[in-house]
């Protein structure tokens, strides 16, 4: 036993100088990184000035058009009243000349009449005088009707000049909003990229330290095995942890203390979560280290929720936001344990209830299986379309209920599975023509102590085994070695796709400071 501690410990302070080296390497990347980073963002904030400015003028010629389209249309009721003005005047104007026919007509009789009766002339010159009054009067209204014509006339030509104008001009705008609304997608899709590019400069496996705080019933010393690099160097990647009066030092992408908060502790692996490209998120240590905490969170308080429920609502405020730039997303969850080797489904099938979620799940024997592409999947595991993050929710709490219990010494409400949590994305752009797929796993593994300590015997024993799987397939991809052990164990099969070389993959190895596991807590780290 001696030995195989001590193999093992020359081989961690190989992988610790190696570790250093390729850190030194990623921090001048990084410092590359990030120059380019600041031309990507100098780029992205010239391209969101100009869909500002071209989203402005949009507005203010929308304005332009609802005015235009407001004065035309009572222009137009206009021109309706005048043209019926208009027609009633020609009908008197009609009946004017009709009367003026008739009295010209008259005019001729009577002017005979008065040739032959010069008696009644003053009587006639009157009605001449009267009647010649009428023809005057009705003469200037038909000129004024015809006058108020022409200038409704002329009133209808300009403003249908104006409106043929305006949809020019509307449909300009529209063509140039069309290309801004592209050049935005184009954008987006170049950021994606350098984030993804980013993400592969930070590398693709990256483990995280959390130390959970010290509760009363905890039975060591608590915070003497453990204290936190200080050098500007490794501040905030650094742990020391004292062991039989000596001092190691282990070195991490990030330490997370006692202090910071759930939020705190996502904030960290939200970019993960915003690439969705094949990422696998593990929460890695000993029975009652905090693993189930970090993932799952705690049950009714807001302010603790855990990565999976943090990630769900990311993931469906992104997809939302994105509707206003053509994307459609759809999305599918699983859950399942391997407990024992042996796959359940934690998801009710349509048919079933909740009293017999667990009794399906045993009865069918579930096979894992890769298509052609290397994308892996189970047979009649159950898979749920998820539209929003209180459906996702509603699925994953009732997952977590039927999840199987295994009693320790440690822990007597210990899970004994690993619990693994699956999110399929899938986003169509119908402006660009583009697709893009990604997979999330969130798994919250079993207890990884020492056997002896918790008691562990038979399939108890078997439940840990898988562990070393997992840390045999790290260590061949960490070698670069030809052959990778994935068949080895369930587990690492079927998380496959998720593991390679371009997956990400995260971490979180979770330890407690008491000092009763100080031995499982540098077998960990």
């Amino acid at each position: 036993m001696l030995a195989m501690v001590n193999d093992m410990y020359k081989r961690l302070q190989e992988s610790n100088k190696s570790l250093q080296e390729y850190n030194c390497k990623l921090q001048l990347d990084l410092s590359t990184a990030s120059e380019n980073l600041k031309r990507s963002e100098s780029k992205k904030v010239a391209v969101v000035e100009d869909l500002g400015n071209a989203k402005g003028g949009y507005n203010s010629i929308q304005e332009q058009f609802t005015s235009l389209k407001v004065s035309h249309d009572e222009a137009s009721k206009e021109k309706e009243v005048l043209s019926g003005e208009v027609a009633c005047l020609r009908v008197d104007l009609n009946q004017v000349r009709d009367e003026r026919d008739k009295h010209c007509t008259q005019v001729e009789v009577l002017t005979d009449e008065v040739r032959n009766l010069h008696v009644i002339e003053p009587f006639v010159q009157a009605k001449c005088l009267s009647q010649s009054e009428q023809i005057k009067v009705l003469r200037e209204k038909l000129t004024v009707t015809e006058r108020r014509l022409k200038e409704c006339d002329l009133s209808a030509m300009e403003l249908r000049t104006e409106s043929e104008e305006q949809k020019k001009v509307i449909s300009h705008l529209q063509s140039r909003l069309s290309e801004a609304e592209f050049k935005v997608a184009e954008g987006e899709k170049m950021l994606k990229k350098l984030h993804n590019t980013i993400l592969d400069l930070k590398g693709n496996v990256r483990v995280f330290c959390r130390v959970r705080p010290l509760f009363p019933k905890d039975n060591g010393s608590g915070g003497k095995i453990f204290s936190y690099h200080t050098s500007m160097d490794t501040r905030g990647q650094g742990i020391y942890l004292l062991q039989n009066g000596q001092k190691h030092s282990f070195l991490f992408d990030k330490v997370f203390t006692p202090e910071p908060s759930q939020e705190d502790v996502f904030l960290e692996m939200s970019q993960l979560v915003q690439s969705a490209i094949d990422v696998c998120v593990f929460a890695y240590g000993q029975t009652c280290s905090g693993k189930t905490y970090t993932m799952l969170g705690r049950p009714g308080y807001a302010d603790e929720k855990g990565l999976i429920p943090h990630s769900l609502e990311q993931i469906f405020q992104t997809t939302q936001s994105l509707k206003s730039q053509k994307w459609n997303y759809e999305m599918q969850v699983s859950m399942l344990e391997n407990y024992n080797e042996t796959i359940h489904d934690l998801l009710p099938s349509q048919s079933s209830t909740d009293s017999s979620w667990t009794e399906n799940s045993t009865a069918k024997q579930y096979v894992i299986k890769h298509d052609a592409s290397g994308n892996p999947s189970v047979s009649d595991l159950t898979v749920v379309d998820v539209c929003n993050t209180k459906e996702a929710s509603y699925f994953l709490k009732h997952a977590a209920r039927s999840r199987s219990i295994g009693k320790t010494q440690m822990n007597e409400e210990s899970s004994r599975s690993h619990f693994i949590f699956t999110l399929q994305i899938s986003g169509v752009n119908m402006v660009l023509e583009f697709q893009v797929q990604g997979v999330l796993n969130l798994i919250d593994l079993a207890g990884s102590e020492r056997l002896l300590k918790s008691g562990s015997t038979g399939d108890r024993l078997k439940e840990t085994q898988s562990l070393s799987s997992l840390s045999d397939v790290f260590f061949a991809l960490a070698k670069k070695e030809d052959h990778v052990p994935f068949r080895n164990s369930k587990l690492t099969y079927l998380l496959q796709p998720c593991l390679g070389e371009n997956a990400k993959t995260l971490m979180f190895v979770n330890i407690s400071p008491d000092s009763s596991s100080v031995w499982g807590v540098a077998m960990l780290t």
